[in-house]
This record gives C-alpha cells, structure tokens and sequence, in this order.
C-alpha cells in the first residue's frame, strides 16, 4: 500500500454540471493549463486521503503485486460505493496468495478506484467452447440492466476469421454468473473482428458497440434484459449502424469503442495504433462527438470516423512515461469527475513488456469540447491526489 504523503496542493476540477464548449478551430496539441480547463466551481476541491501512482497494480498482502491486465472495464454498485474492475484473461493472485493462477473472468474489488483486490472469476463454473479451440477472453464490459450484472465479453484467437460476444449475468458484481454463451459470432453478425463489447442503456434502450481492425465500429440494440438481440439477429444484422471505421486491416483503424453520454451529448471513444509490441506501442485514445447515439460522430475538425487518423487525442503514448495506452473504460468519484481506467507499458518499470493498468483523471479542453488527460499523456510513477471518495474524506451521506 502506498503512503499518503502531504503534498501541495495541484489543480484539479470538478466536471458537474458542466457546459460543454465546442470549438470549430483546429485541435490543439499544446500542453494544456488551467486557463484551458473548464471548471463549474471557483472552490478547488481535491481527495486530501485518496492518493495514487501509476500504474495501479493489484494489492496482495498489503503491496503492490506487478500483474498483467489488459484492456480495463470498471463499474460502481451505487448501494455498496465499491468499484469493480473486469480485464482481459489473466494470470492473478487470488485469496492472498503468492502463487498465480490463470483466470478467464478475473474480478478485482476496491473503495478508492486506486488500490483493487481480486475478488472473483466470471469463468469459475464454466469454460466456453462456442468459439475457436483455445480461444481466449478479451476485453469484457459489464452493465447493470434491471437487478442483474451483465458480463459481455470477445471470445477470440490472434488472427480469428470469426469471433464472436458472449454474455453472462450475475446479481452481483462478482457472481455466481449465470452463463447464456454466445450471443453472436461475426460471420453471424456481418461484422468483421466483432470483439471489444461495450454495453449501455440510454432513454430505455440496451445498445452494444463493438468492432475492431478491419471491421466497422459497429452499434446494435439488446433486449430490454440485455441477453439477446432486439427483434432477433437477422433483424439487428439489417439494421445495424456503423459508427467508426473502415475495411481495411491496419493499425489506424479502431477499436475499444466506449460511448459516454454527458450534457445531452455522445462521446465516442476509441484506440487506435499498435496496442501490443511493448515499448514499440503506438497505441492511444482518440474521440469524436455526436448529438445522437446512432452517429454521425465528428471530432473537433468536422472530420467523421471512418478514415484513418481523425478524432481528438484523449492520451497519446510517452517514452518517458508510458507507451501504448489505451483499451480505457471510465468511472466517476463522489465529486461527479470522470477518471479513465486504461493499460500501457510501463517503459521504466519491472515489467516493461507486460500491457498495465493505469488511472488519470479526464478533464475538458475549452478549445475543442473533448475529453483529454491532462498534457495528454500518462502520469507515470508521481504520486497525485486520486479521485474524491466521501468515505475517505469524511463526508456522510
């Protein structure tokens, strides 16, 4: 566990009740000041008892325990405040132990969205044999749709002609889960690489975004308990609409969709660039915006998503800090700011070829009207005021 030391104050803001400004000149790729950040409080608030440097290993037996985690997804159970974090198939210890164990689902529990503890395995009562022989999970996405726990997630093998999302419930968190499989595959879908789930529920509607390299970034709607398609496959793979993309496989196409609805708006998140040759990485977050979910999605530019290189930059990889960052998902503390929760390699840390998890805070750039971390990049190794959690501060409902 990391000591909590007094540190001078730094600037962060409160992102409720923000008005989105959106800009129509070119993005800028200066470092951003605090003049450049929209703020909806002249009082600066920040966790005096929540602190955090990256990257945020797991905690085993009170210290950090260097593990590999890719592709990050986090939810908060609004009854009990605690965050729970889902990742692609992992090695993890578990019950406090030295030894690791390889998990498909693993779950990792924490009040503070910094320290995280193995809490579970999605996959403990069942090994999925609808896709590829030896095919693995990837990049899971849980939603919370009436009393249950949605667990969506890629399963696939390097290069697969045809992977496919599947989908699992729970009443909690972190199980017992329920398994339903497959949900579809891509040929099933016409979707090519349909992997990197994510789910959401907006006015009513389930929808799922997914899609990946050489695919189209792609949005469907679930049923209303989020275990099937709306009106049946057929149906959805008709009426399926593109968002980002285009066919051809290459490293500046996208993937890792999430979408974030603020202010009436829809931001589209993606990564884009090389995601797994280590401190050769080049990829990073980029995102365009929309007033409806169904697109069209522009960056700050005009420019829609179905070429290469557009959107705005979120956070872009650093030598000196980390190199590909990216797959992030997204979580707000008791303040209503978003952090984003992502993996890189760490270039100076003890396993600089192994993809780990980081978590900085999102800010708005007045110019642009999008999301960035600030400067753009990775915090790395400097501990930081962390997010704003009432329990720790002393705060009662």
């Amino acid at each position: 566990m990391r000591k909590h030391y007094n540190m001078k104050a730094l600037t962060t803001t409160v992102i409720v009740a923000l008005s989105i400004l959106v800009g129509c000149g070119k993005p800028s790729d200066s470092t951003i000041s605090s003049e450049d950040i929209i703020s909806s409080s002249e009082v600066i608030i920040e966790s005096k008892n929540n602190f955090y440097a990256n990257p945020t290993y797991p905690i085993v037996n009170g210290a950090e325990d260097p593990t590999y985690l890719a592709d990050p997804y986090v939810i908060r159970d609004e009854v009990t405040k605690k965050y729970y974090m889902y990742t692609t198939q992992s090695e993890v210890n578990v019950q406090d132990s030295l030894v690791k164990y390889f998990k498909r689902g693993p779950v990792f529990e924490s009040i503070d969205l910094v320290n995280w503890v193995y809490k579970a395995d999605v996959f403990e009562s069942y090994v999925p044999t609808w896709g590829k022989s030896s095919a693995g999970v990837w990049a899971p996405t849980v939603a919370k749709i009436g009393d249950y726990y949605n667990f969506y997630y890629s399963l696939s093998v390097g290069g697969d002609d045809n992977p496919g999302i599947g989908v699992a419930r729970s009443l909690t968190p972190y199980g017992p889960f329920e398994h339903y499989g497959k949900l579809f595959s891509s040929l099933e879908i016409g979707v090519t690489n349909s992997i990197d789930p994510h789910v959401f529920i907006d006015n009513g509607v389930v929808y799922m975004v997914f899609g990946s390299y050489g695919g189209l970034i792609t949005l469907v709607e679930l049923t209303d308990d989020g275990l099937g398609l709306k009106n049946g496959l057929e149906y959805q793979k008709e009426n399926k609409v593109a968002l980002a993309g285009y066919t051809t496989y290459e490293m500046n196409n996208y993937e890792a969709a999430l979408i974030l609805k603020y202010e009436g708006s829809y931001f589209l998140f993606l990564s884009t660039g090389t995601c797994c040759s280590g401190a050769q990485s080049t990829y990073h977050v980029v995102m365009a915006k929309s007033d409806n979910v169904k697109g069209p999605y522009l960056d700050s530019r005009g420019r829609d998503m179905f070429g290469p290189k557009r959107g705005d930059q979120v956070i872009v990889p650093s030598l000196t800090g980390a190199m590909g960052v990216g797959h992030n998902g997204i979580a707000q503390d008791d303040l209503g700011e978003y952090w984003m929760i992502y993996h890189g390699y760490d270039t100076q840390g003890p396993k600089p070829d192994w993809r780990v998890t980081y978590l900085d805070k999102l800010v708005i750039n007045k110019e642009t009207g999008m999301f960035e971390t600030l400067n753009k990049k990775a915090t790395n190794g400097q501990e930081l005021p962390g997010p704003y959690i009432n329990s720790l501060e002393g705060v009662t409902a």
